[in-house]
This record gives C-alpha cells, sequence and structure tokens, in this order.
C-alpha cells in the first residue's frame, strides 16, 4: 500500500478568484506531497475590485467540520488558520481546536484582515476575540508589518518597536511569531522570526517579480504547517517554506492585474513564465 503522509486541516475562506484562500491553501498542500481536511471560515467573493461580498460559515457547522477533521482516523498532524471573517466564528475556530485530540498537533494562525487589492476582511471585534482565543493556541503566528501593528494595538500597550511587538504575542501564548516582509515594497524581503527567549532569526531574500503576487500569505502559512506537520523545529520549517513560495512567485504568470502562485499550468515544468 502506497504511504501517504498525514493530512493537514486547513481553515480559511473559500475565494471566488481561486487565487487566495482555501483555493491557493489546498494547492499548496498537495503541491508538497499531503492530503488536506478543510473547514470553511467563509465564501467570498473577489475580483480585481477588492472585496465585493462575503457570506460566513455558520459557527456550528465550523465546529463540526473540524471535530470531523481531527477525530475521523487517521487524524491531522497540523493546521492552518486563515481569514475568520466573525466574532463568533473565531470562538468557534477555537472551539474546534481546544479539545483533547488538537492537543500537540502545530497550529499555524495568519491573522489576515485585508486582501491583496485592500479590502477589509475583518472586523476589529473578531480581530480582538483572535487575539485572545487563537493565539495563545498557536505554534506559529505570521503577521505581516501592518497586521502586526493593528495586532499591537488591539493589545491596548501601543506600538513600540518590532520585536517589542511580536514578543506581546508570544506573552499572549504564542510559541513564535514570523514577521513577513512581502508586502513593504523593498527590493530585499525580510522575514524575521521571533520565539520567545531566543535571538531573532533573518531571513532576507531578492523580492521577485513586478507587481503583487495574489495569494502569497495564504501560501506560507500553508507551506508552514507542512512543514511543522513533517516534525522539523519552526526555524528550519521557515526556510523551506520561504524558499517554497519564493520558488513559487518565480513560476507566478500574470492574469489580469496580478501575478498568481498557480495560474494553470505549472511553470516550473514548462520552463515558462
Amino acid at each position: 500500500m502506497q504511504h501517504i503522509d498525514f493530512p493537514v486541516l486547513l481553515i480559511s475562506a473559500s475565494d471566488s478568484s481561486a487565487a487566495a484562500g482555501m483555493q491557493v491553501d489546498l494547492r499548496v498542500v498537495n503541491d508538497l506531497g499531503h492530503p488536506a481536511r478543510c473547514a470553511v471560515t467563509a465564501l467570498t467573493i473577489q475580483g480585481e475590485k477588492g472585496l465585493l461580498g462575503i457570506d460566513p460559515a455558520s459557527p456550528e457547522n465550523l465546529v463540526r467540520a473540524i471535530d470531523t477533521a481531527v477525530s475521523e482516523p487517521p487524524g491531522v498532524r497540523a493546521v492552518k488558520i486563515g481569514l475568520i471573517t466573525g466574532e463568533n466564528a473565531v470562538r468557534a475556530v477555537s472551539e474546534g481546536l481546544s479539545g483533547p485530540a488538537c492537543q500537540g498537533i502545530p497550529i499555524v494562525l495568519d491573522p489576515v484582515m485585508k486582501s491583496t487589492p485592500g479590502s477589509k476582511l475583518s472586523s476589529e471585534e473578531a480581530r480582538s476575540i483572535l487575539l485572545e482565543r487563537l493565539i495563545p493556541l498557536a505554534t506559529l503566528v505570521t503577521p505581516n508589518r501592518e497586521e502586526l501593528a493593528e495586532l499591537a494595538a488591539l493589545s491596548g500597550e501601543g506600538q513600540g518597536s518590532e520585536e517589542e511587538m511580536a514578543q506581546r504575542l508570544t506573552r499572549k501564548g504564542a510559541d513564535a511569531v514570523l514577521v513577513t516582509g512581502g508586502d513593504d515594497g523593498s527590493s530585499i524581503c525580510m522575514d524575521i522570526l521571533y520565539q520567545g527567549g531566543k535571538l531573532p532569526v533573518h531571513f532576507r531574500h531578492p523580492r521577485i517579480g513586478d507587481g503583487p503576487t495574489r495569494g502569497t500569505g495564504c501560501a506560507l502559512s500553508s507551506a508552514l504547517a507542512v512543514f511543522l506537520a513533517r516534525g522539523l523545529p519552526v526555524d528550519e520549517a521557515v526556510r523551506l517554506a520561504i524558499g517554497y513560495i519564493a520558488e513559487r512567485i518565480a513560476g507566478a504568470a500574470q492574469v489580469g492585474s496580478f501575478r498568481l502562485l498557480f495560474p494553470g499550468k505549472d511553470a516550473r515544468s514548462s520552463g515558462k513564465v
């Protein structure tokens, strides 16, 4: 019988453009050789004009989907959490992941607040509850610098240095925080891993391509969940996930106004971009 790696549970929203969200999460996990299980937090309508509509899933269905994923054989080896749109949904995800079947499973939390076109995707109330209920469950939180500042403001402690803001999240219970630099527009991207009691680890890499690439944050957090599912330490999982995303960006193709990580035919194997 062929060996199948353990599934990764994806908790995120469906994106009608298929350029981000659950659609990209699934592609990444499968591309890296793992099966996936899913709990869809919302149906979103997105396009080049940004967010056009959003329909959150019921909290009851979220709890049932998570419980089914983690309790049925062979279970799951890691969890990725993406966009959650309402405070009741955040509570439902927290409830679903707090049971005994989830103890010891690595959880990657991508605190999505805006889409690449700039539309707000999450309410302030949902972000506040996320800070209190989900960050304490997280093995790794992956905010960009704007998201980190928003979470720090919600904590009530003001801004401070990047390291101070990241350490506040570890004091909230997160094991580690990866602050991503892909959105700051510089020619060199700087991602910095903060872990309580350890020196920060810097990951420098050149910016690839012109213009925004949709779905990179979703893809990175999903890749991180895969590598943590394999039992790798956090810093090694970060290194491998960044390398994987860099490959995908190098093979991205322009579709409309955005570069897509998975435009259709795999540009890496065809030699075409």
